[in-house]
């Protein structure tokens, strides 16, 4: 994070000395505010000076407007640029900028020096009278970007030091005898080993490291030696020719900024990743190199192959998610029959650990270990020493102690909650739990995954910086490479647009599901846990949720006209609160519809001890609109009166939202609301038509829907920031809390705000399908923040190390991916052009090509297709049994089954082993316990689970647990590399996204240990996940500001450039973005229903995951044999191949598998490339990457049972 504050600092202290002559109504705007002003004033005066003032804010949301009006002509400006975005962020919104610069037009003229005569007209400078030289502090400000944020960190003296634990004060004592040395930190702004040089790596220096590495492994005896060098001799290097057009010369990797370095599945990204970080280790001088990969499993499985090369490797690990990898690593190694825990000695361990020093130092008063979240690292408050009474016996003892006795409290006891400064635990430096933070300052290689690395921060015992991971990584790294790029994209989308569908019709909705697994977990325990006030919190918030959500619910159904006013697009209780004032005062039509959020931060996650400060932008206008602001606002923090009373129209507010949620009867509650609307419309412009029946009672509904959402919305907020105090107390799965999860506030100036503006709310999308006799229509809740363009991190990750005012370089960036490239797919394709692609060698890749794509559609006795996808979720699980059934059964005279036949397929007999794709974990355990009862099956079939499920209860909603001999034996998601080391085992069922990425499994010969794959459902997501939308519209404006082809609303420069001025481009920019967020929240996303583009879209993001799951069948170059088995892939045709069908001509154009055909085809045909590619080389691309996967769809082969 970069110092935003320091540098007004020598003007508004001058300006503070003056400051009692700003005028009584603005006293609480801040001499900074002014600072702020005239410094996006000079920014605009230095590459703009003609534009109106009004449109300052579009150079600080991350979008090019002033390069596409051409007011950037020199490096100067965009520096300038750069630095005023980390400084002024928070004026990015129109509505922001204009009070900001309203309220400064109004200080005294003697302290401003800028004349804003009007909005719509260009600022003039002139000379102030108080503090001459600010332009010189305004210009340096803007010469490079600010420094890093700094905050000391004090460490607890020797001592009693207090501490909370489980939300009460407790303490500890700390001896003197233990105070180890402080250890070296990262120093983030010395610079990296390489200076950000080029780098070129020639062919030959990747084969000395190669053979350096099996050297190595055999000299240690690594058990499972990588044989570098044999697998470097399989994969090549193609760089970008010089025309742009294609990759026709193998080459050296050279490394200049960002690298997009797209390879076929299966052709060596993880190895050249492996060689690249050590051929930087062991280079002189040194180069550190970050590798981001997919899960903590796979880091801890890379650092430990690194140290066995006696290279300094340690994986990058936040703290909050320490307990749910421990127990990971526990249940993978349970799994494997170890089931002593004193047994389990993994490596992973120390890296994980989850020791606290102070824990220890409580002595005997400590009835339970300290919980790992309440661990005082650095939330420890010394005790001041108590003076001794006078006339006290100084050689007195003390009392016996008497278990149980209280003493009575004395005026001087410390009061309830901690006080004073925080100060840091003086044995972090020896402390295991923090050993992996403090070797990751020497290390060479860093291991990190999306969330560690984003994420989690710097301790501050390593520095006074803030800084969390990436930045830091950024700044000392020479290489980051990120495997999987097109994954890391999507996931980085979802950590800045984080959703939830809190109720949908049917049993999964998210609400839905906590509420049964409270109840089921309370009646288990005997409502036991309710003892502890946290848990009894959390339960109670998540009461009032769902009777909110339920009040809620009914207004929605029955109220169409309540459902357009709160607006399909997103409502808060915000943004309702200001339609309700905008409809009672005066609103100028043309000011659009409220910012979705009322201050940005709340967005953001800040640092534990540094909640952001709200800065007045000055006040309203109206007098009496801003004292029924401050009563709504008050509401909405605490809208069921916790902190209350207030003595004023807040606690009438509190009281309507209590009797709202417990009411039985709805019209008594109604006249309770008009009694108190009738004095908030009191001296209002609407208070005329308080005698409109009609209206009145309109906006009284109005208000209730306001009313019911504050409370939702703050206990939701209670409900999922408690989650990880009663997580284990109530059995809850760590992974369903991904709203508790905010983006740092640290990337705010760095990742583009959301095109259609950052918002936080709810959407209600009603659903045709759900209805009851009266034709009312179910709908789906779902709730969502947008903090900005995640994906754009990935592809800025360069310039997030750099400074270009004082000349420094980031890092080298390589992106890999073997679908990275992916024509129009919303989720995958990442937008950088490919500017070098891996291929294997000639054999393999020949071998890869010799692939086989079958369907073999399954019937039911009735001649009926059988089908898992499409099939209503209440179904699917009869569904899953009766096709499994089908295809593991013998057929008539106890012919082979249809699993049976596919299995004999397969050529090489060390190969001979089939992976079952389901939809979900719980189809998995379905499809596995049937084959598992079948005789022929018995004993041989696995079933994938998740890594933090326990296996008494891996799924919910499945039957109760058999006895262990009567089980399917289960593999961890971790441990499914050492599928092939079980003998007996040759069918796997898995959920099909589970097997995406990341997981070679690999027989001794070290090719894929699978022969055929059958897919038994089409990886097609849930059409309600909000995360569609959001991929979908930061696909759009990534292609959009850059310029792309073919988009409905033309290109980005095109609709700047013919705006008049900044601000005009800036709201056309806004008013197309949330058009297309509008059509994408409302659309259904079911392939029929989509247009002719999104088809397209749909096609290849399933594309991307049919290809990446076949990936894991081609390693170690040999050929795949894919069977797909749902009829849903092509429905006509199964149709038409049914038993006693007549003969007739199969269609050239039926369902995916055709479509996957068609969307490649245009880039395999001769001649012109498709049309709107926007990179000449793209056709080229796609031929390397996708060219197996197109001949196989050709020659597709038909089979049935």
């Amino acid at each position: 994070m970069r110092d935003r504050d320091s540098w007004h600092h020598p003007v508004s202290r001058e300006l503070a000395r003056l400051w009692d002559e700003v005028p009584a109504e603005l006293g609480d705007v801040k001499p900074s505010l002014l600072c702020q002003a005239e410094l996006a004033l000079r920014i605009l005066e230095h590459i703009a000076p003609d534009e109106p003032a009004r449109g300052a804010y579009v150079l600080f949301a991350g979008y090019d407007f002033a390069g596409a009006r051409g007011h950037v002509p020199t490096l100067q400006h965009e520096v300038m640029l750069l630095a005023g975005r980390h400084l002024l962020w928070h004026l990015r919104r129109g509505r922001a900028w204009e009070r900001t610069l309203e309220t400064y037009r109004c200080l005294p003229d003697r302290l401003r020096a800028y004349e804003v005569a009007a909005l719509d007209r260009p600022a003039r400078r002139r000379e102030p009278a108080v503090a001459s030289d600010r332009f010189v502090v305004y210009d340096a400000a803007l010469a490079a970007l600010p420094p890093l944020a700094r905050k000391a960190l004090p460490l607890a003296p020797p001592g009693r030091a207090t501490f909370v634990d489980r939300g009460r004060p407790t303490s500890v004592t700390l001896p003197k005898e233990l105070r180890p040395d402080p250890v070296p930190g990262h120093a983030p702004e010395a610079g990296r080993p390489g200076k950000g040089q080029p780098l070129t790596i020639g062919r030959t220096e990747l084969l000395d490291t190669a053979r350096w590495m099996d050297a190595t492994e055999q000299a240690n005896e690594v058990e499972n030696p990588g044989h570098w060098a044999d697998r470097l001799a399989e994969l090549h290097i193609f760089p970008r020719d010089a025309d742009g057009l294609g990759f026709s010369k193998e080459g050296d990797l050279r490394l200049v900024g960002l690298l997009h370095l797209a390879g076929m599945v299966g052709a060596g990204k993880s190895t050249l990743m492996t060689l690249l970080a050590v051929w930087g280790a062991r280079r002189t001088p040194a180069l550190r190199t970050t590798l981001l990969v997919g899960d903590v499993a796979e880091q801890l499985r890379l650092t430990a192959l690194f140290r066995d090369l006696g290279l300094p490797a340690t994986p990058v690990l936040g703290l909050t998610t320490r307990e749910t990898h421990v127990q990971r690593l526990h249940r993978r190694l349970a799994s494997r029959g170890v089931h002593n825990l004193l047994d389990h000695d993994d490596p992973g361990f120390d890296h994980l650990s989850t020791v606290c020093v102070v824990d220890a130092l409580r002595g005997t008063e400590a009835a339970r270990p300290l919980r790992f979240a309440d661990a005082p690292c650095a939330s420890l408050y010394p005790e001041k020493k108590r003076t001794q009474d006078a006339g006290a016996d100084p050689g007195a003892l003390p009392e016996p102690y008497r278990p149980g006795q209280r003493h009575p409290s004395s005026g001087d006891e410390r009061p309830a909650e901690v006080k004073g400064a925080p100060h840091g635990c003086p044995l972090w430096y020896v402390c295991p739990r923090h050993r992996t933070a403090r070797e990751l300052v020497d290390s060479l290689i860093w291991v990190a995954n999306p969330a560690s690395l984003v994420q989690s921060a710097v301790p501050r015992h390593l520095g006074d910086e803030r800084l969390r991971h990436l930045e830091l990584a950024c700044l000392r790294s020479d290489i980051i490479v990120v495997d999987e790029a097109d994954s890391v994209q999507m996931k980085l989308d979802e950590i800045f647009a984080p959703s939830a569908t809190l109720v949908s019709p049917g049993p999964e909705s998210w609400l839905d599901q906590v509420q049964t697994h409270r109840i089921e977990e309370l009646c288990r325990q005997g409502r036991l846990p309710l003892t502890d006030q946290e848990v009894e919190r959390w339960s109670a918030s998540l009461t009032v949720v769902h009777a909110a959500t339920d009040r809620l619910y009914k207004l929605l159904i029955s109220d169409a006209d309540l459902r357009e006013w709160a607006d399909i697009e997103y409502f808060s209780p915000w943004t309702l609160q200001e339609k309700l004032l905008g409809s009672w005062f005066t609103q100028d039509p043309e000011s659009g519809p409220p910012d979705g959020v009322s201050d940005e931060s709340e967005l953001y996650e800040a640092y534990e001890d540094e909640a952001p400060e709200l800065e007045s932008d000055g006040p309203e206008v109206d007098a009496h609109r801003a004292e029924l602001t401050e009563h709504f606002d008050n509401f909405r923090d605490d809208p069921l009166g916790g902190r209350g009373p207030y003595g004023s129209l807040t606690d009438e507010l509190v009281r309507l939202a209590q009797d709202l949620l417990t009411t039985l009867s709805t019209s008594d509650t109604r006249e309770r609301v008009l009694a108190v609307l009738r004095p908030l419309l009191a001296g209002t412009p609407a208070a005329a038509r308080t005698q409109d029946g009609a209206w009145l009672d309109l906006t009284a509904g109005r208000l209730e829907f306001m009313l019911l959402l504050s409370a939702l919305h703050q206990r939701l907020d209670r409900l999922v920031f408690l989650w990880p105090q009663v997580e284990a107390a109530l059995h809850l799965d760590s992974t369903g809390n991904e709203l508790s999860r905010r983006p740092p506030l640290d990337y705010a100036p760095l990742v583009p705000e959301a095109p259609m503006g950052n918002v936080l709310g709810f959407q209600y999308l009603p659903d045709e399908r759900e209805h009851d006799g009266e034709g009312r229509h179910s709908g789906t809740l779902r709730f969502f923040r947008c903090a900005g363009v995640g994906r754009e991190l990935l592809l800025t990750l360069p310039n997030v190390g750099a400074d270009p005012g004082r000349g420094r370089r980031g890092p080298h960036v390589v992106l890999m991916s073997g679908t990275s490239w992916a024509g129009t797919s919303t989720r995958a394709h990442v937008v950088a052009p490919v500017g070098a692609v891996l291929t294997p060698s000639p054999r393999s890749l020949e071998a890869v090509s010799a692939s086989e794509f079958s369907t073999h559609f399954l019937y039911d006795d009735e001649g009926r297709p059988l089908s898992l996808s499409g099939t209503e979720p209440k179904a699917r699980p009869a569904a899953c049994r009766a096709m499994v059934s089908r295809l593991g059964s013998p057929g008539r005279g106890g012919a082979p089954s249809p699993l049976e036949q596919e299995l004999a397929r397969v050529v090489d007999s060390r190969r001979r082993r089939a992976i079952l794709l389901v939809g979900s974990y719980k189809e998995a355990h379905i499809a596995a316990e049937v084959l598992h009862e079948m005789e022929r099956w018995h004993g041989r079939v696995r079933v994938l689970t998740a890594d933090d499920a326990d296996l008494e209860q891996a799924v919910r909603g499945s039957a109760p647990p058999r006895a262990e001999a009567d089980r399917v034996t289960a593999l961890r998601r971790g441990d499914l590399a050492m599928f092939a080391q079980d003998p007996t085992a040759e069918i796997l069922v898995a959920p099909l996204m589970a097997v995406e990425r990341g997981h070679n499994i690999l027989n001794a010969q070290r090719n894929a240990a699978f022969g055929t794959a059958l897919f038994l459902a089409r990886p097609h997501p849930r059409p309600d996940d909000l995360a569609l939308a959001v991929f979908a519209i930061n696909d759009w404006a990534t292609r959009f500001a850059r310029d792309e082809p073919g988009l409905a609303q033309g290109t980005f420069s095109k609709l700047v450039t013919t705006a008049a001025d900044l601000d005009a481009a800036g709201l056309a920019f806004r008013h197309v973005a949330r058009a297309e967020w509008r059509r994408l929240l409302s659309r259904r996303y079911i392939y029929s229903r989509l247009s002719v583009h999104e088809k397209t879209s749909f096609t290849w993001d399933q594309l991307v995951t049919i290809w990446q799951v076949i990936g894991r069948l081609v390693r170690g170059g040999v050929p795949a044999r894919v069977v797909f088995v749902d009829a849903r892939f092509a429905p006509r045709t199964a149709k038409l191949l049914s038993p006693g069908a007549a003969a007739a001509q199969l269609p050239q154009d039926d369902g995916l598998l055709t479509r996957l055909r068609n969307v490649l085809a245009p880039y395999f045909t001769e001649g012109s490339p498709p049309p709107d590619c926007p990179d000449p080389a793209d056709p080229a691309v796609a031929r390397l990457l996708y060219a197996p996967l197109y001949k196989a769809l050709r020659a597709i082969e038909h089979h049935t049972s």
